[in-house]
């Protein structure tokens, strides 16, 4: 079987989807955008090869052996209809429920789900996305029916349009942005339809209004975003959607902006299955590093800084976080 892995590409915030646009100098476009909710998961895929299924998490194949919270065996439990669908195409979602990140609505439901976001059609410069949800209920008909599958909807149903070109009308438009975002952050709209649960969410990804002419992975890369409320967003900006990357004095006040609690959290859910043990401090801290050098390109540059001049404080700041963790965690 193809033990080879296929990416899920990281989702930025609209000022890197500003800042993608202008050195791609494609600025001079208007984009209509829709939103689905983004649940509190963990992304997780099944390919379709030619060789049989492939269970995967964003960063690693997955088997039954080798798991992520149950998923390889839900692919396995399910391979029957999998198998029925097209050879070649990888389906992504968010693996979420009980038992894979806690305090959300999407926590509180009956059992784990695999909510379907996204299909990859085809690998490598062939390859397109297809993120509309009728056309992935289409593609997916032999599976729509396994348990604890979902395909998540369109949140709201008015398109929001940004013109790159013209910073005065995208001004106006991130105040609406924002108050979808807080409304989500509040209570998730989708579980609670969907399960009747109540409870807080945390945010929303924006996708293009799908066209007619197929997306490649790249090309949708540049102009997805996602926006996640005060509660969940990994650096501390003062909105969620934002047009401009936020602007730091020093050093430490960059670890205070990029290295929040949620961000370091997200780490121990990443790479230390959720637990505190010292023996993972080095693995935890390589990934808070990794992380916060992907995601801080633009507010490192609008502040007059590099990377050499943070790396330092951001290592302090995991390490002392992770260990003060530990700490509390053998207390008794």
């Amino acid at each position: 079987m193809s033990t080879t892995h296929a990416p899920w590409g990281s989702i930025e915030l609209l000022h890197n989807v500003v800042i993608a646009l202008t050195n791609l100098s494609k600025l001079d476009q208007r984009i209509s955008y829709r939103a689905k909710v983004k649940l509190h998961g963990k992304n997780t895929a099944v390919q379709v090869t030619s060789d049989g299924l492939v269970a995967q998490s964003r960063t690693n194949i997955l088997t039954t052996v080798h798991d992520l919270d149950g998923f390889a065996k839900w692919v396995a439990a399910n391979q029957a209809a999998f198998k029925a669908l097209p050879t070649g195409i990888v389906v992504f979602g968010e693996w979420a429920g009980p038992g894979v990140e806690a305090g959300m609505a999407i926590s509180k439901i009956p059992s784990k789900i695999f909510a379907i976001f996204s299909v990859q059609v085809g690998r490598g410069d062939d390859a397109y996305i297809v993120y509309d949800p009728e056309q992935i209920c289409e593609i997916l008909t032999p599976v729509l029916q396994c348990p604890g599958l979902h395909v998540l909807p369109w949140e709201e149903t008015q398109e929001i349009t940004l013109d790159f070109s013209n910073k005065a009308q995208m001004q106006e438009v991130t105040p609406a942005l924002n108050a979808m975002v807080e409304r989500v952050e509040k209570e998730d709209p989708w579980v609670k339809r969907t399960f009747g649960i109540e409870g807080i969410g945390e945010g929303l990804v924006f996708y293009p209004e799908p066209q007619s002419a197929p997306i490649s992975p790249e090309n949708l890369a540049h102009i997805i975003f996602k926006a996640k409320g005060d509660k969940h967003r990994t650096a501390a900006t003062k909105e969620s959607v934002q047009l401009e990357a936020t602007v730091v004095e020093s050093a430490a006040a960059f670890v205070s902006l990029m290295v929040t609690d949620a961000r370091l959290e997200q780490g121990v859910s990443q790479v230390c299955g959720g637990s505190y043990d010292i023996r993972n401090i080095a693995t935890f801290i390589k990934w808070v590093v990794t992380d916060v050098e992907k995601e801080s390109v633009a507010e490192l540059q609008a502040s007059g800084l590099d990377w050499k001049q943070v790396a330092g404080p951001v290592q302090t700041r995991a390490r002392e976080w992770y260990k003060e963790r530990c700490g509390a965690s053998s207390v008794k």
